[in-house]
């Protein structure tokens, strides 16, 4: 709505996460450089603490993208909500690590752990196993990790484990039964907000890479007041600053003020802009003290005199009724956002696992023109592509970007796991428009889910459905000869690189054109043939497969 207006490219205040987006304060910096150290120097325990908004996933994607896939192995859980033995099953299926009929006990379960670390270990691979929202597990599922902890050789630990929380979890590790845990967290850190400085960087940076061009688009007071108003908390300044530019934009302003900030703040916390009285001055004088008084130093004192009811639209445009203070600060619109969230989880939830992933697999595969999957069995090794493998596909797997997911542009089935809620549920993404996802199963009356909510109900896997139309091999090492080799040099040609000689090896310029298309369509630029570049290569060439976009996001 406002991008034209002040020359941005997208919007820069974005609550989901982008890594281009990405900032790292002074204590971002801090945070991600114990991490980083913690494990090269593989210390074998690590936790990062943090209030809600302050930043945890920024560090720990940061972290993550770190970490090469030659060199990583990356399992990410999101279920505070585990027990002991069901901590060690998640391990299992999120490290693909087979498990059969009858071995589902802790001694069989530990067993075959260790044979996989060894096996990582002995491929020159460091695995790192990510607990997340860990302030909510039982002190019996910590313990566990503990005994984790002690899988090393005479060296080394074979496994880096990294929890993540809220303030809460150290109250938790404080416990006495928990003492050894925490003597074995050799790197701990704890997030706390930016600082004035950060905060007015952490503005700037998100608008230059939105695209803005010119200079003090937000004036200095109104730093100062989004500093004061937010303490520092990203997703506060995020809301709050988009907010303000479609203040400023609603009031054709080509610069934020002060001004713009206070009517945002006013917008956001659901308060009326009321008429000023002309009162006298010295009982307007008097009145403003008492209210000062009460708001900010007694805000107890407050009488239900400024109790309002507040309606707003869900994402489905049904009208939710909501009792909320008139006096309040930014961060209440997350009260709203926690709602609507809350009722996306509990519609997810009426699903069961192999419903929702019936529902999932078969919206997907019809995109595809493809027959529904025959069985889904949610205790094979990797369910989502043994059941696309009985129809023929295949799939390519993403882990925790949504970013890179969404511009990948293809339909896509979800992994959600959710707190409180045994196993799995399952979620297609089939199209997407003005920052809206269609669904598969539902979740709001019409199936469209703003973009924004996407990050806080996935945070793991993705698996995209896709056809490998001529049976090409991947291709990973340079000089590779064969008719695989002149097929693809055919279809780069086709794809935008008319002057690629076909000498049927797998050449410098062969490979610097595949890094170009890689880069082009938001794929990692190493230059090898994999699933994800030859679908790309496929859909530039011009072959039949659906798309989330009708044009492809580049």
């Amino acid at each position: 709505m406002y991008l034209r207006l002040f020359g941005f490219q997208e919007k820069p205040f974005h609550i989901t996460p982008n890594p281009r987006f990405i900032f790292l304060s002074k204590m971002h910096k801090e945070a991600f450089a114990h991490l980083l150290y913690g494990v090269k120097q593989r210390v074998g325990f690590l936790s990062l603490i943090g209030e809600v908004g302050t930043g945890k996933t920024t560090v720990l994607r940061t972290l993550l993208r770190q970490l090469e896939q030659a060199n990583y192995h990356v399992a990410l859980i999101f279920n505070p909500c585990l027990t002991a033995l069901e901590l060690l099953q998640s391990i299992h299926r999120e490290f693909g690590i087979p498990c059969r009929d009858g071995e589902s006990n802790f001694s069989c379960l530990h067993d075959s752990l260790n044979r996989f670390l060894l096996e990582e270990r002995q491929q020159g691979k460091t695995v790192e196993l990510v607990i997340d929202e860990a302030q909510n597990l039982d002190p019996a599922v910590l313990e566990q990790l503990r005994l984790l902890s002690n899988l090393e050789t005479e060296t080394d630990k074979l496994i880096q484990l990294i929890i993540v929380g809220q303030p809460e979890l150290d109250e938790v590790l404080g416990r006495h039964e928990l003492r050894q845990l925490k003597q074995r967290l050799i790197v701990r850190y704890r997030l706390t907000n930016m600082d004035a400085e950060d905060t007015c960087a952490y503005v700037n940076h998100r608008l230059k890479v939105a695209g803005y061009k010119g200079g003090g688009l937000f004036t200095e007071k109104a730093m100062r007041q989004i500093y004061r108003i937010t303490n520092g908390l990203p997703r506060l300044i995020n809301i709050l600053c988009d907010r303000a530019l479609l203040v400023a934009y609603s009031n054709e302003l080509d610069r934020i003020d002060h001004k713009v900030i206070s009517e945002a703040q006013t917008e956001l916390s659901g308060e009326k802009v009321l008429k000023t009285v002309r009162w006298p001055y010295a009982a307007l004088s008097f009145i403003g003290i008492i209210l000062f008084l009460l708001i900010y130093l007694q805000p107890g004192l407050l009488p239900d005199l400024f109790t309002q009811t507040k309606v707003v639209a869900s994402p489905s445009g049904t009208p939710i009724v909501i009792e909320k203070n008139a006096v309040q600060s930014v961060d209440d619109n997350f009260e709203v956002d926690a709602y609507f969230l809350n009722q996306i989880q509990e519609k997810i939830s009426s699903y069961g696992e192999v419903e929702s992933a019936r529902l999932a697999l078969a919206a997907v595969l019809n995109r595809w023109e493809q027959p529904e999957p025959r069985s889904f069995n949610p205790d094979t090794f990797r369910p989502l592509e043994a059941a696309l493998r009985n129809t023929g596909m295949g799939a390519i797997r993403i882990q925790n970007d949504p970013e890179k997911l969404l511009k990948f542009n293809s339909p896509a089935i979800l992994t959600i796991v959710l707190p409180n809620l045994p196993g799995k549920r399952y979620l297609a993404l089939l199209e997407m428009k003005d920052e809206q996802v269609l669904t598969e199963p539902f979740l709001t009356a019409d199936g469209w889910l703003p973009v924004v909510y996407l990050e806080d109900i996935w945070f793991g896997t993705a698996v995209i459905p896709w056809s490998n139309f001529e049976q090409i091999a991947y291709i990973t090492d340079p000089g590779k000869k064969g008719s695989g080799v002149v097929r693809i040099q055919k279809l780069l040609s086709l794809a935008g690189y008319p002057n690629l000689s076909l000498t049927g090896i797998y050449d410098t310029e062969t490979i610097k054109a595949v890094s170009d298309l890689q880069n082009r369509t938001g794929l990692s630029p190493d230059g090898r043939i994999g699933a994800q570049t030859l679908l790309q290569i496929y859909r530039l060439v011009g072959s039949e497969m659906p798309q989330l976009t009708k044009e492809i996001t580049q």
